[in-house]
């Protein structure tokens, strides 16, 4: 039995997507490790600092400080060229924002290598291959419609977290303390990724960087502007809670004229989408209704070229029409 070589192609494929997400679900385990070893060992040096507070000022005569325990702990906490280069990938890809577990992915992997294994041998690997792409760019459309709902959702959640800093600072906290306590009972998805910025401060306790780690993640130009606000004060110092409580009207202001838009476009956008959707709804139901049609033509070669080109031209019109209805 012979095996057409794009078979091979998309076995191969298929081999790469399950060894991608297996490192994916073991990058999140040895993340959680990480982070619950960060947790204690801030929480064993804020014990050992409140203990120590009295003497700290001046060190009793005779004892002479021991830089090998002083090295240990930033040595411990600094990660290694393999983690670094990891963490790089996890935040150009921007994996922390889509909500979706590894073993999730693996799944949505599986079922479309299987989808276009059946295609392909039942009308032909080339087929086979434009299922695939087909089902790739459906995937990485849900994942963009889920992440820019958790922005939004976040969004909506981020002027109540500021005003709780606002608060907690205006009783005399620092920012960090009121950044730590106001991010305990914060609903999801900003709680995970405030509990991700806490872990960070474990380890540094500079939160503008801290900010600016998120902004990479979510892709979020007010959580830039929240390290910008962070990093003034901390080193010119000022009044953080005002600037915090005009950022937090600010976005409120901005939330609301996003909102007005949106509801005077709703006759474009829903235009638009019929007019991309309906193209592919139709394809569909012939392709479900009528195989014996869509087979002749594809196995005719201007037939397949009539097919490529209407691909192209749905692609393409689909992007204009997305242009058109994108209002900001």
């Amino acid at each position: 039995m012979n095996i057409h070589p794009v078979v091979l192609v998309i076995a191969a494929l298929a081999c790469a997507l399950l060894a991608l997400a297996l490192w994916l679900f073991s990058r999140a385990r040895q993340q959680q490790a990480r982070q619950s070893i960060a947790g204690h060992m801030q929480r064993s040096r804020d014990i050992q600092r409140d203990l120590l507070a009295p003497s700290a000022a001046a060190p009793m005569p005779g004892m002479a400080a021991d830089p090998r325990a002083s090295a240990a702990l930033p040595a411990a906490l600094t990660p290694s060229a393999s983690a670094s280069a990891r963490q790089w990938l996890y935040d150009h890809l921007g994996y922390g924002a889509w909500g979706i577990t590894p073993r999730g992915l693996a799944m949505i992997a599986a079922v479309g290598v299987v989808l276009a294994m059946l295609i392909a041998m039942q009308a032909g690997a080339l087929l086979g291959l434009m299922v695939l792409a087909v089902y790739a760019l459906l995937t990485w459309f849900g994942i963009w419609h889920r992440v820019s709902k958790r922005r939004a959702k976040m969004l909506s959640l981020l002027p109540g977290f500021l005003d709780n800093m606002v608060r907690l600072i205006s009783i005399g906290n620092s920012p960090h303390a009121a950044f730590q306590f106001a991010s305990g009972n914060v609903p999801e998805p900003l709680g995970s990724a405030l509990q991700h910025v806490n872990a960070s401060l474990s380890v540094s306790p500079d939160l503008g960087q801290a900010m600016t780690q998120l902004e990479r993640t979510w892709k979020l130009a007010e959580f830039g502007l929240l390290a910008a606000v962070f990093r003034m004060s901390t080193r010119y110092g000022g009044r953080v809670d005002q600037v915090l409580e005009r950022v937090s009207a600010y976005i409120r202001d901005r939330q609301s004229a996003e909102r007005e838009l949106h509801s005077l476009s709703t006759e474009v956008r829903l235009s638009a989408w019929i007019l991309a959707l309906l193209p592919i709804i139709v394809g569909s139901l012939i392709m479900l209704l009528n195989q014996g049609y869509f087979l002749r033509l594809w196995q005719d070669s201007t037939g397949q070229k009539m097919i490529f080109i209407a691909a192209g031209l749905e692609v393409f019109g689909s992007f204009l029409l997305y242009r058109l209805a994108r209002l900001k």
